[in-house]
């Protein structure tokens, strides 16, 4: 396993610090491209970095959230979020190639196998998290057609056409993963995000 670039990046014109990059000398073209080459394996691999820690710890040591939050700052929705990730996708399907954000969306799915299928085929297809996540509502790969017919894939969000994609959601969901078989984790995760659908509908 290769140390992530970040570790070695060492430069008199920039300083990385956790507030962020500070330059401190002009950057000629090819060194502001070598560096976005540099930074980009951190963005895609750090939530399962913190996610594949958080989970050792809680094997290791029977300890997770409460010494997370405090060694981190980050919030428990996110430590959450990453930990289940983590936990449901394995290294060995994991690719480097795609967003953490691509495999949120295939963690959804118990098989191993069938987890690579849908990450080799947004590879393959260049997809988006959005079509990737449409091509698994359908069983199969959705077109760029399909894509355009949903107001909420084309950015004109209505609620009847977000009511629309959750209800295609859970369905999905519950069919090839029944709530009966969820964890309590994976269930307070689901009930805090529906929370907040329920703040709007007493909101009215």
């Amino acid at each position: 396993m290769k140390a992530l670039p970040i570790l070695a990046i060492k430069s008199k014109k920039y300083t990385i610090s956790r507030s962020g990059l500070d330059i401190q000398a002009e950057l000629t073209f090819e060194e502001w491209q070598a560096l976005g080459i540099e930074l980009a394996p951190v963005a895609k691999s750090i939530g399962f970095i913190i996610g594949d820690w958080i989970n050792y710890g809680d094997g290791r040591y029977g300890q997770k959230y409460a010494d997370a939050l405090k060694l981190t700052g980050l919030s428990l929705a996110t430590l959450q979020e990453y930990a289940y990730v983590a936990r449901r996708v394995e290294t060995s399907v994991r690719t480097e190639v795609l967003d953490f954000t691509h495999h949120k969306v295939v963690a959804k799915v118990k098989d191993p196998e069938a987890q690579r299928k849908w990450l080799d085929t947004a590879v393959k297809e260049n997809l988006s998290v959005a079509r990737l996540r449409k091509s698994m509502n359908f069983g199969r790969l959705a077109t760029e057609d399909e894509m355009e017919q949903d107001p909420a894939d084309r950015g004109v969000v209505t609620h009847l056409a977000l009511i629309n994609r959750l209800i295609r959601w859970w369905k999905q969901t519950t069919q090839d993963d029944p709530v009966n078989k969820w964890d309590p984790e994976q269930r307070a995760n689901v009930k805090e995000d529906f929370k907040l659908i329920l703040d709007i509908y007493e909101a009215l």
